[in-house]
């Protein structure tokens, strides 16, 4: 069984008690995130209600395992933009998504998301939705 790495999208949907919330929380204390999306969800929190340091403490406190993104990991990023040519604007990668995917390749982990865009996607790991 691989292991999971998570968007920032399934740790905001936990968050937030969106759809998938209940998909992701059993998975919080045996998952990873990247530093860039663990930033992205710091953002966000912080923009809400001024708590963002203090959520990824929890979060990492609660067993999510936070993974720095380095020059291995980003070998991908040409590749994925690519592939993301032909998509519309509103469903383009951010840093976040591209070091999400990126990561996950090179350590051959699968993916947890909410985007569904990321299954058109043609990498060598397995991408599941949350909703």
């Amino acid at each position: 069984m691989r292991a999971a790495l998570l968007d920032s999208s399934c740790v905001l949907a936990w968050l937030l008690r969106e759809p998938g919330a209940e998909l992701v929380e059993p998975m919080l204390a045996t998952s990873f995130i990247t530093s860039a999306n663990m930033a992205e969800v710091m953002t966000k929190v912080e923009r809400l209600s001024g708590q963002g340091l203090e959520c990824a403490e929890d979060l990492v406190e609660a067993g999510l395992t936070v993974v720095p993104v380095g020059w291995r990991e980003i070998r991908s990023v040409p590749q994925l933009r690519q592939q993301e040519q032909g998509w519309s604007a509103r469903s383009s990668l951010s840093l976040g998504d591209v070091s999400c995917i990126s990561y996950a390749i090179s350590q051959d982990m699968e993916i947890w998301t909410a985007d569904r865009s990321w299954v058109e996607l043609d990498i060598p790991v397995p991408v599941s939705l949350i909703r």
